[in-house]
């Protein structure tokens, strides 16, 4: 029986790859596979992963979508395990090493009517590369223990017959807590593994980007607090597949798939007052059809001037600005409703005056 070791990857430093895979060379049960999918990384992260990948005999490397979609755990994972030759499939992170008896244990937990959750040892900030790399950790190295964590043995049979990760979960958030109370409701036993078998390398945690501040790097305002309320909708509902339905695969993009302005059939340009903004997503955008249409929304230097602010405190401004991270969230909240399975290219300009969607109808 066979293992498949999942991994879901976008421009994270090669060096925890690594890691994570050299301790995987030395595993006491060897009749396990690696599939990587690396999910729209830019060209430089890209190429020095996929190297990294090669490497070893017992991977392969898998890219998929391009820089221009949103990350999207639940379709990197799903498309993962369709590449998967394993009877059973195991949910990795980039971030964790494996001890040495990790594949072995997972092997003897691999039960048909079963899934495992497994305990998370997460290492401390001052851990030093030597150190991970000698691949043996004590108590003293260890900051704590986790539960919650993504990691999930299951049949790939069990995997697809729930349809997999639900591809509305965007960014970071649920997609894991939601898979495993869906195997739950389709009838498969969960088990929890207390074994001490993956260390987890130190990094800042999500929680600690504020996203409510506009960045080159696209983030949506209380997206982990959008994501909980899908999947509390999701279990009240006793959901087996995700409720807004997909396919496996269904909607997938390479990397020559990205869209430039070239690209496009219809072109709108708009700066960023209220009024337009709102009634181009909300009204305009939906009427199109078939079109590959680029939409720039940019910063209007009017609503910083002084004619604008003298009308504002006399209370009479001619128009309302939407602040350009305002403009964001509601692009992003459209495409994660109803474009997150089309093709589309979003870019927030680097001096953050502009953002940029092209987006295949």
């Amino acid at each position: 029986m066979k293992i498949s070791i999942l991994y879901a990857y976008r421009n994270r430093e090669k060096q925890r790859i690594e890691n994570s895979l050299k301790s995987l060379v030395n595993q006491n049960e060897s009749n396990f596979e690696v599939v990587f999918v690396d999910y729209g990384s830019d060209d430089a992260f890209a190429t020095r992963i996929q190297k990294v990948i090669e490497g070893f005999s017992f991977a392969s490397y898998h890219y998929m979508a391009h820089p221009g979609l949103l990350w999207n755990k639940s379709k990197a994972l799903n498309y993962a395990a369709s590449k998967a030759k394993g009877e059973f499939v195991f949910v990795a992170d980039v971030d964790i090493c494996f001890d040495i008896n990790a594949v072995s244990k997972m092997t003897n937990l691999a039960k048909a009517n079963m899934f495992s959750l497994f305990k998370l040892s997460y290492l401390k900030q001052e851990i030093t590369q030597q150190e991970i790399t000698k691949g043996k950790f004590n108590a003293n190295q260890i900051k704590h223990h986790g539960d919650v964590n993504g990691m999930v043995l299951v049949s790939r049979e069990n995997f697809l017959r729930i349809e997999g990760y639900d591809e509305f979960y965007h960014f970071y958030g649920s997609e894991d807590i939601d898979f495993y109370e869906r195997l739950k409701n389709a009838g498969i036993q969960k088990e929890k593994n207390s074994d001490t078998l993956f260390f987890h390398q130190w990094h800042p945690i999500y929680n600690a980007i504020n996203d409510a501040v506009l960045e080159v790097t696209p983030r949506f305002f209380n997206i982990k607090k959008i994501n909980q309320q899908h999947f509390l909708f999701q279990q009240k509902q006793k959901a087996v597949k995700p409720i807004l339905h997909q396919k496996i695969n269904q909607y997938t993009w390479e990397k020559n798939n990205q869209l430039l302005t070239s690209d496009a059939t219809k072109s709108i340009i708009i700066n960023n007052d209220h009024a337009k903004v709102w009634h181009l997503f909300k009204v305009v955008l939906p009427t199109l059809k078939k079109d590959i249409v680029h939409i720039r929304i940019e910063d209007d230097n009017y609503f910083s001037s002084l004619k604008y602010r003298l009308k504002k405190q006399l209370k009479k401004p001619d128009r309302l600005p939407m602040p350009m991270k305002a403009v964001n969230d509601l692009m992003l909240e459209e495409i994660v409703l109803k474009y997150r399975h089309h093709n589309y290219t979003f870019k927030i300009g680097e001096d953050l005056k502009s953002i940029t969607l092209i987006i295949q109808l």
